[in-house]
């Protein structure tokens, strides 16, 4: 068919237009997408509670932002410090960890316990051959004699000085269990549902490194997602995913139903081990008694 010179430029103008507007919603597209850290080492078998319920958090508000999906950074064993970092320079858009005043300063936390504050019950990973000695702790005091294995920049290293127990701390999360092993160190603080996965992950390698679960050190520390500071709309998003999922079931059936957590369940198993309190004078309290429903206790009162 022969074409004038004037339908000719029709044409053209029409098919410009059409790579314009596909070329916007590839821009959109990838404006949207949400970067996370991927796993922090060659096994973290909690990365992938975190990385569901952050699927399923950004799914309850999915149909008002049709174009984002979560990307990978390669982690490369980037420390705790570091990975905080990142949010600065803009290499990822969100992270969980851990909270204190001064990253809840620095960056903007969405105030809701990832965990539910399971987190702050710490069980022990320990050497098979000291389980003798370990039975023979009864208060506190005894625990403090031992050196515990703990992050360079984790939270729980402040919270565990400042209430008199011995740390050694390790920039990296995989050296902590080859410190353990070699006796470098005494035990290993876990949160309840990290020390289960990770003792069975690494008893292959760690033969020698068992699970203690009587005492369980407390203290009230939750895992929160931080954005930058003016990342409010993400900030945003985050809350209502989470508050919808707690309403309408998802979160708690996930918690029961995912490998790393499913063996909490029922919470009652809980109540007669014997805990020593801590205290987190970094975490404010008025918090917890704010959005106390978001938060799970084991330890029932005396």
């Amino acid at each position: 068919m022969l074409l004038y010179p004037q339908q000719k430029l029709i044409i053209i103008k029409l098919l410009l237009i059409a790579q314009l507007v596909f070329a916007s919603i590839i821009a959109q597209a990838n404006s949207d997408n949400i970067r996370i850290l991927g796993p922090r080492d060659k096994f973290d078998p909690v990365y992938d509670y975190f990385f569901e319920l952050t699927k399923l958090v950004l799914s309850k508000t999915q149909h008002l932002h049709p174009f984002s999906k979560l990307t990978f950074i390669k982690r490369d064993r980037t420390t705790q410090g570091r990975s905080l970092l990142l949010l600065d320079d803009n290499s990822v858009d969100l992270i969980w960890v851990g909270t204190n005043k001064v990253r809840e300063q620095r960056y903007l936390p969405v105030y809701f316990p990832l965990f539910r504050g399971l987190l702050g019950y710490r069980v022990l990973l320990i050497r098979k051959e000291d389980l003798a000695k370990f039975s023979m702790i009864k208060k506190p005091e005894q625990l403090k004699k031992l050196v515990a294995c703990q992050g360079a920049h984790w939270p729980d290293s402040d919270i565990l000085e400042a209430n008199g127990y011995a740390v050694s701390r390790v920039a990296h999360y995989y050296a902590m269990f080859k410190m353990l092993a070699k006796n470098r160190c005494d035990y290993f603080p876990r949160a309840i549902y990290e020390g289960y996965s990770e003792q069975k992950a690494i008893s292959g390698e760690f033969p020698n490194i068992i699970l203690l679960d009587d005492p369980i050190l407390h203290y009230n520390f939750p895992f929160y997602y931080f954005v930058s500071k003016n990342n409010t709309a993400l900030a945003q998003r985050l809350a209502v995913g989470l508050n919808t999922a707690l309403k309408d079931g998802s979160f708690m059936s996930l918690m029961k139903n995912h490998t790393v957590s499913k063996h909490l369940f029922p919470l009652s198993r809980w109540k007669n081990k014997r805990y020593f309190e801590l205290s987190n004078n970094d975490f404010d309290i008025k918090i917890l008694e704010k959005n106390a429903q978001f938060w799970l206790k084991l330890k029932t009162k005396d």
